[in-house]
């Protein structure tokens, strides 16, 4: 997979109309608003001269050094094959926009998420190839072991697991996210560079879809949920379903790399708590949770509750108590409820939420 192309080829693979806004300033928002329009989810599904075309596009801001414009028509590209496995619900190799992705992440100094979106296109190719990723065939295998010193022991590892549990859970693989958060995260050895301290980047998508999950009497997909928006983080190690012989933690999280920041307040570990309720978590319920913070030493914790608290808005029963909590121990616990969820959903930057909630505790600011 080589970037290096030549003016002739764009012009004989981009059609003219497409072509002609490249000259433009503001030709990127124009393509991201015509492109999808242009080519079909199914046209670009596989190997095609409108998927080639998509790609030029792209790599004509790549190859300018307008890396940002370059992600932004990349990152479209990735949606509408996404679009296209849920119309046609059959799954689409997305390695191609995976790893320009994290080529132009590599280019703007953000190491943590230039891994991230290689191991997302590693789960694709190691589907595609069922089990096995070949050094001669792909552009992912030399990126992990010659450029990030992934061993090739540790790839075909990670390409059998990954194909192992694409065969056993067939519907929900069509987003590569998931798989990734099933494997073991021994391959995160990059720390978040201060320029992607505050970027957050997650897909929409699958978050609908494990929103639309929701419900089940185990509570596993608000955990899967509340790991993923939160791994989105970079630099943020998440574990899900720990165990210890008094209690379980649905999700422990452990930040490197960030010490300027409000994270550098929640020391290097912290526990979440996920509740798919139908009901607000009472004061009893939100008491436990401190109690499992306390025993952890630790001053930070995220309470993941559909429904939110209860005494929300009066600052009465959990409300309460949770600006006690901090008052009397110095711990911070933040809620995150459906409407965050949602907001999340639309594009919102969860960091940022994340900040505001931890002010408004610490601070004890009124809304």
């Amino acid at each position: 997979m080589n970037a290096e192309t030549n003016q002739d080829e764009y012009q004989n693979n981009i059609p003219d109309e497409l072509f002609a806004l490249l000259k433009f300033r503001s030709g990127a928002a124009s393509l991201l608003e015509k492109l999808p329009k242009y080519y079909s989810p199914e046209q670009i599904s596989h190997q095609s001269p409108e998927q080639r075309s998509w790609e030029l596009i792209g790599l004509y801001y790549f190859n300018s050094g307008r890396f940002h414009e370059a992600l932004s028509i990349f990152f479209a590209l990735y949606h509408h094959m996404l679009d296209s496995q849920i119309i046609h619900e059959k799954w689409v190799h997305k390695g191609l926009p995976l790893v320009w992705i994290s080529d132009c992440y590599s280019k703007i100094g953000c190491p943590a998420l230039s891994k991230r979106y290689l191991m997302l296109t590693l789960c694709e190719d190691a589907i595609r190839g069922k089990g096995i990723v070949c050094s001669e065939y792909t552009g992912v295998y030399f990126r992990l072991v010659w450029g990030q010193g992934i061993t090739d022991l540790d790839v075909r590892t990670y390409s059998q697991e990954i194909f192992r549990l694409s065969s056993g859970y067939p519907e929900i693989t069509v987003f590569p996210e998931w798989i990734l958060q099933s494997l073991d995260q021994n391959w995160m050895t990059e720390y978040p560079s201060p320029k992607e301290a505050t970027i957050y980047v997650a897909n929409t998508r699958y978050i609908r879809h494990l929103i639309s999950k929701l419900g089940d009497k185990e509570g596993r997909y608000l955990e899967y949920l509340a790991e993923y928006i939160l791994s989105c983080m970079p630099g943020c190690r998440t574990n899900r379903r720990k165990r210890t012989k008094s209690t379980d933690y649905d999700l422990v999280c452990s930040m490197e790399g960030f010490e300027i920041d409000f994270r550098s307040e929640f020391e290097r570990y912290f526990v979440c708590e996920c509740k798919d309720w139908n009901k607000k978590v009472d004061f009893s319920a939100f008491a436990k949770f401190c109690r499992v913070l306390d025993s952890t030493k630790s001053r930070f914790g995220i309470l993941f509750s559909k429904k939110g608290i209860s005494g929300s808005g009066r600052t009465r029963d959990a409300e309460r108590e949770q600006l006690k909590v901090y008052q009397d121990r110095g711990m911070v616990i933040v809620v995150i409820d459906s409407n965050d969820i949602s907001s999340v959903c639309e594009g919102v930057n969860f960091i940022n939420l994340l900040r505001s909630k931890y002010e408004k505790v610490r601070l004890d600011l009124i809304k």
